[in-house]
């Protein structure tokens, strides 16, 4: 069989492909190298050991677990969770002589020196529409660089039927934190008119805050949550959770920041509201459920999605598998070609 090394730095950004490790594992010799956020030298900066997470998930699909890196030589291939040369990434690439791909890292803006990339040789990303993007602006040559992957993990909300039980809300940075983008503090939390949106579906409200290793005291989060939210709503604040797949088919609707979490509602055509400015707009600038937030727009949109359903074109063109959930065959069959 042959061997490939899946390099894992980030959970939030490797979990879209981690899923591909069971199918892999069929065919090939897989061993993991677990570093920076992932490795086991620094302390858990969430409320959840997410690392804990993908053993449990994935401990018997794995040949060989690495805490530093092994003998490079010995592998065809090496997959890496994330397209940028940090958490020695570069380091690895810069000692290997077989085809190295790249993860792209998420719903962020196209980078204009993604051409000058020093970590991979191939960078799989979600779908066409970047795909056009980079040759529009990088030239066709650059585009044999590029592979259609989609999301592997999101073929897996096939596995749930929606359960309409919760309204959630996709948070990107809190107001309590210095942020590139606009924050949610008391007064978007109040436009977003989630006791009103309560009262009117009878629903709880689920709150969905990101880890960050920046920020490591994730109880300052929840308490400045509790202290600007309405003392009238009834809600939960989650952070890292074991199954976001589940979380996401349990909504009834989803209001969030442009997140890369937010192409699951999408996908599974549950109606998503993203709020403009509170994260980068990138492969959202196309959909139509981003908007300025304004309580009534906000209202609005909802209404125009319960009636008009799954947005299919959109996801047809940002996702590559995304409307029969198979982005994990289309990745495997990148990493098959590859490897013939």
């Amino acid at each position: 069989m042959k061997k490939i090394l899946l390099i894992a730095t980030v959970y939030r950004v490797g979990e879209r492909i981690y899923s591909t490790l069971p199918e892999l594992s069929k065919e090939f010799s897989v061993d993991v190298l677990k570093t920076a956020q992932m490795g086991n030298k620094i302390k858990w900066y969430g409320d959840n050991d997410l690392r804990l997470i993908f053993d449990n998930k994935y401990k018997n699909y794995i040949q060989n677990l690495y805490y530093k890196p092994p003998d490079l030589n010995k592998y065809d291939l090496i997959l890496m969770d994330d397209d940028r040369p940090r958490h020695g990434n570069k380091e690895i690439y810069d000692k290997v002589n077989v085809p190295v791909i790249g993860q792209h890292h998420g719903n962020i803006k196209f980078r204009s020196d993604v051409a000058k990339h020093t970590s991979w040789d191939y960078i799989s990303v979600f779908g066409q529409k970047e795909k056009d993007i980079y040759i529009k602006n990088k030239g066709s040559q650059f585009g044999k660089k590029i592979l259609l992957g989609g999301i592997p993990s999101n073929d897996l909300l096939n596995e749930y039927e929606r359960t309409d039980k919760h309204i959630l809300v996709i948070v990107n940075f809190l107001g309590n934190r210095g942020a590139p983008f606009k924050k949610f503090d008391k007064d978007t939390f109040t436009k977003m008119g989630l006791v009103e949106l309560q009262k009117k579906f009878n629903k709880k409200v689920i709150i969905k805050i990101k880890s960050r290793e920046a920020f490591a005291n994730p109880h300052l989060d929840f308490e400045y949550l509790d202290k600007i939210l309405p003392g009238n709503l009834d809600y939960e604040v989650l952070m890292d959770v074991e199954d976001d797949n589940k979380l996401i088919c349990d909504s009834f609707f989803v209001i969030s920041a442009p997140s890369t979490l937010a192409f699951k509602s999408i996908q599974k055509g549950i109606p998503t509201v993203l709020l403009e400015g509170y994260g980068f707009t990138a492969s959202f600038y196309d959909y139509n459920g981003l908007i300025k937030l304004n309580t009534q727009k906000l209202f609005d949109e909802l209404q125009r999605q319960f009636d008009v359903g799954r947005d299919d074109k959109f996801i047809n063109y940002t996702i590559e598998g995304g409307l029969k959930f198979n982005s994990s065959e289309k990745y495997i069959n990148n990493v098959r070609r590859l490897l013939s």
